[in-house]
């Protein structure tokens, strides 16, 4: 539904009203990372929270969000000026009602993922989605062109409100405690700032884009950026979300042993998936679905993909982290990749937008490395165990890619660019699928039964 509806508004609007909300991304995500100080994962990561603990971080969100409510509406004159572009101070104001309503359903949500009541909150954020989308195409539809982009961030955060309050039944008492704070913030504080970092380098190129370069250039990179997120984030919410709560909840070192290798693996296949697959259909998807006024995003969006594949595996480790009650260490290391991509922004900032699209690569993919041997120690493996782990299921889904592209690089330019989606997309699909059911790996097998299990549920 977000791939359809984002769709939808990138053919009826141009780049530059895209590229509007890009440069004034880095404000609102890190506001609502700052905001809830990493107090919803020390609530999952706690074997028993009590009311105390959820009506106290109820009511510091609630604070919070309204605070950063105030100082988005100050500064937004600032910001305006700072880009040049005067519809960002509108822009800068909604955001920050918007972000008010996120800051109160955080503790909705934090509830659910604790409970493992995925399936209310897939209901949940399908109906604010939708219900977001279709006012927000209607502004569209009259006239009111970016406002229909800001529209829909601030109704999807009252309607999650709502919907959220309407599905559970259950509304935290406003009360505040010390000890359940002093708790929450104690575990949650160094995941806090390691969350801000993450932002920074996650949003950070758009915003160099729409002040040295144009918001066209700032758009493109905002749209490729987001087309590539909506897989990995739906990988995120399926299998990482659901594994830290399991995770936490797991005693016995045989049994946590167990439950963290096959995760390990799931997550590097399906994630591999993604990306080798998004690779070989990237070119056809843009021109075919979003026109050419979106080619621009085309070389941005395959060296992006790579990003989304590191950040996917690295949010896997810093699980294993925070289940070891790591997250200094996490802090310490997000740090150190947003270091090193301001490091290198600062030598390629006015570049194009490709280049600069691997400033937040490259990073990404040396601060996995790093992640790799804390992983084996805390999880006592042999490098033998670890490639068992990792290499067949990313080896297989890199091998279909080549196979796909060898086999289709030829023919699939010069006929239509929609049937060569089809098809191509058909070739990539049944070759994997064709040889993992030869080869029935362990990994595969797991995510098969996934997937018919949430099917017949």
């Amino acid at each position: 539904m977000t791939f359809g509806g984002n769709l939808w508004l990138a053919n009826m609007l141009a780049p530059s009203d895209f590229g509007l909300l890009g440069m004034v991304a880095i404000f609102s995500a890190l506001a609502s990372n700052i905001s809830g100080c990493g107090m919803s994962d020390g609530l999952i990561n706690k074997a028993d929270p009590t009311s105390r603990d959820y009506s106290t971080v109820f009511v510091f969100n609630g604070a919070m969000g309204l605070l950063f409510c105030l100082i988005f509406v100050s500064t937004s004159g600032f910001v305006a000026a700072f880009y040049g572009y005067p519809e960002l101070k509108g822009i800068m104001i909604a955001i920050g009602i918007c972000f008010f309503f996120q800051s109160l359903c955080l503790i909705q949500e934090t509830r659910m993922r604790k409970e493992l009541n995925f399936k209310k909150m897939a209901i949940v954020r399908l109906s604010a989605t939708a219900s977001s989308l279709i006012l927000a195409v209607i502004l569209v539809l009259c006239g009111y062109s970016y406002w229909g982009l800001v529209s829909m961030q601030i109704f999807l955060s009252f309607f999650m409100f709502v919907y959220y309050l309407l599905v559970s039944r259950w509304f935290p008492r406003i009360a505040f405690y010390r000890a359940s704070f002093k708790e929450m913030f104690g575990y949650g504080v160094h995941l806090m700032l390691a969350y801000v970092c993450y932002q920074i380098a996650r949003n950070i190129n758009m915003a160099v884009l729409g002040k040295f370069s144009n918001a066209a250039a700032s758009g493109a990179y905002n749209q490729a950026h987001k087309l590539q997120e909506v897989p990995y984030n739906l990988s995120e919410s399926i299998l990482n979300w659901p594994f830290f709560a399991v995770l936490s909840a797991t005693h016995g070192v045989s049994d946590r042993r167990r439950v963290t290798a096959d995760m390990h693996s799931q997550i590097i296949f399906v994630n591999a998936v993604i990306t080798c697959f998004l690779f070989c259909v990237s070119q056809y998807v843009f021109k075919s679905l979003y026109g050419a006024k979106w080619d621009a995003a085309i070389p941005i969006f395959n060296i992006l993909l790579w990003y989304g594949l590191a950040t996917a595996v690295k949010m896997f480790y810093q699980t294993i982290l925070k289940a070891h009650s790591r997250t200094k260490t996490i802090r310490n290391l997000t740090i150190v990749e947003v270091v090193l991509q301001l490091a290198m922004l600062a030598g390629f900032y006015k570049s194009s937008a490709t280049v600069i699209a691997f400033t937040q690569v490259i990073p990404a993919l040396v601060m996995l490395v790093v992640y790799v041997p804390m992983y084996m120690r805390l999880e006592g493996i042999s490098v033998g165990q670890y490639m068992k782990e990792s290499f067949r299921p990313l080896i297989i889904p890199v091998l279909v890619m080549v196979i796909t592209i060898v086999g289709s690089i030829s023919w699939a330019p010069e006929i239509n660019r929609f049937v060569a989606m089809i098809v191509v997309s058909a070739l990539y699909i049944v070759a994997l699928i064709i040889y993992c059911e030869l080869r029935r790996p362990t990994f595969y097998m797991d995510v098969r039964r996934r997937i018919i299990k949430t099917k017949n549920a």
